[in-house]
Formats: C-alpha cells, structure tokens, sequence
C-alpha cells in the first residue's frame, strides 16, 4: 500500500467530500486488473473454462489465497478444491468471481497500519454478519438469499475507507460514541453528512461492482430504503444488530444496535428466531474465520 496522507475532515464533508475521499482512497486500495480482466472473459461467448484457469494462475498469491477460502466452511463446497482448473470447473463462474472480488478485497486492506484498527476483529465481525444474513435469507427461504453474504461480508468497508483517510476523526467519533452511547453511523453523519455505509456503497459502485452488492451496503443501517434490494439490506441490518449485540469481533461499531421492527417485519422474523439464526450462523463463524484470515 502507498503512503498515506491523512484528509482533513472539513475538506471530507458534504458530497462533494465524499466524491473526493473515494478517489483519494482509490489511488491506495483498489481492485486488481485480474478482476477486471475476469469480468472480460466471463461475459465473452468465446472464453473457456481453460483460458479463465489460465487467467487466475497469472496471480499465484491470488489463486492461493483463493484456494484456501474455497475450502474453509465459508462456502462449505462438497469436495476440496485443489486446483484452480478444478475450481472453474466445479464451483461455477459466479462464486470463482466472488471469490475473486472477497479475496481482493481482503488483500487491498491488509497494509492498515495496526495501531488503527484491529483487522482480525474487522473480519470476525464482517464474516459473521455476512454468514448470519446468508442464513436468515436461507432459513426464511427467500430467493437468491445466497447474494446477501457478499454485501454482508463488505457492509462496513467504509469505515476501513476512514480509518485510512480520516484516523483523527474515527479516534474522536470512538471516544463520542463511548461517552455518549450513539451509534457510529449517527456521529459520523452529524460531523460528515454521511456515514462509513454510503463511503462504502459509493466506493463499489466507484470499482464497478454490481448494484446488488453495493446498494445493501449503503442502506444496511436504514434498510427501509433498500428499494429492489430491501430484503439483502434488511438481512445484512439485523444480522449486523445481533451480531454487534451477541459475538465477538468488532468493525470499529462496537456497542449494542438496535434491530428495526420494520427490517423484523420486511423479511418475516421475529427477534426470537433471529437469536436461533444468530447462533447457528455463530457456529458457522467460528469454523471461518482462521481460514479467512489466512492462519
């Protein structure tokens, strides 16, 4: 990771700011080109599973961080994946380009210096709520609940973006939110006029991801706004109160969040079957996290 020079917090704030701390923190982490370039050949009627294979081994860091995800519980597949020419061919283009874009990411963020944030507990928290709305999404049998843990999983990708660009700020909203008991996302706001969760969204939307993974993210703390995708940010809300509430980890929230009875009622929910998910997912979690942080 390059260098980084902190952002005042009054040229941060208002829109405008926000545009100009997505493109600040994108000359830092960004997604790679084999992203990209994957994207190319998976939309092209001419490409094979052979040349996507081939593609990927360009990247052998990539590929083996790749691997060793495909084979935690994460994603649970029914036999080990080995090779990547055996990840194409058996786990499908659409879960070999979520892979790609979770282990990017993962990789983008890892030169945080480690006095800001503590990434294990970051990704605790991030795996668990990701696994936790995965699993409300199945339990409640919604279709294509298996789209809510890529959303899940980055929902708090913004407040990475601050504790890159805006280290002062997130000590001072740390030390508010202790004394005060508000939740980060209102303090944010009160200082910004937005919080990690539109940082989060717009800088998706900015690296050309889909709408389905980063309209969640932005409206996952007000999922009555999610529009065609209210279920995914109401799964990703509730899973974020429970687990901020219940488990370990923590993306800098901290703190218990309160569960919208709406979000309850949008996906058809109460909070005592939200307590047996959440434990289910909980056990999930611990089964996830080593392999996903690569120990």
């Amino acid at each position: 990771m390059a260098s980084v020079n902190p952002l005042e917090v009054t040229s941060a704030q208002g829109l405008h700011g926000l545009e100009m701390l997505i493109v600040e923190v994108d000359k830092l982490v960004s997604l790679p080109d084999i992203y990209y370039r994957l994207e190319e050949a998976i939309v092209d009627p001419g490409s094979t599973t052979d040349k996507i294979a081939e593609l990927l081994r360009s990247d052998p860091d990539l590929c083996a961080r790749m691997l060793r995800m495909a084979n935690s519980a994460f994603y649970s597949f029914p036999t080990r994946i080995e090779t990547i020419e055996r990840a194409v061919s058996t786990i499908g283009l659409r879960q070999i380009r979520e892979l790609v874009l979770v282990t990017s990411v993962v990789k983008a963020f890892e030169g945080i210096p480690s006095g800001s944030v503590n990434m294990t507990t970051f990704w605790e928290h991030s795996v668990a709520v990701a696994i936790m709305a995965r699993e409300l999404g199945a339990q409640l049998r919604i279709p294509n609940a298996d789209g809510f843990y890529i959303p899940g999983l980055l929902h708090d990708i913004g407040r990475l973006v601050m504790y890159l660009k805006l280290p002062g700020l997130m000590r001072d909203l740390l030390q508010q939110r202790q004394a005060s008991g508000q939740a980060m996302y209102i303090l944010e706001r009160n200082i910004l006029d937005y919080s990690h969760a539109e940082i989060g969204g717009r800088l998706l939307e900015y690296w050309k991801l889909p709408q389905s993974i980063w309209e969640p993210v932005v409206t996952h703390h007000e999922p009555r706004k999610g529009g065609e995708y209210s279920l995914a940010a109401c799964a990703i809300h509730i899973a974020d109160g429970w687990v901020n509430t219940n488990f370990r980890g923590s993306s800098g929230g901290g703190f218990e969040l309160s569960i919208s009875p709406e979000a309850l009622e949008r996906i058809g929910v109460d909070i005592e079957e939200v307590g047996r998910i959440g434990a289910l997912a909980a056990e999930q979690t611990n089964a996830v996290v080593r392999q996903f942080m690569g120990h």
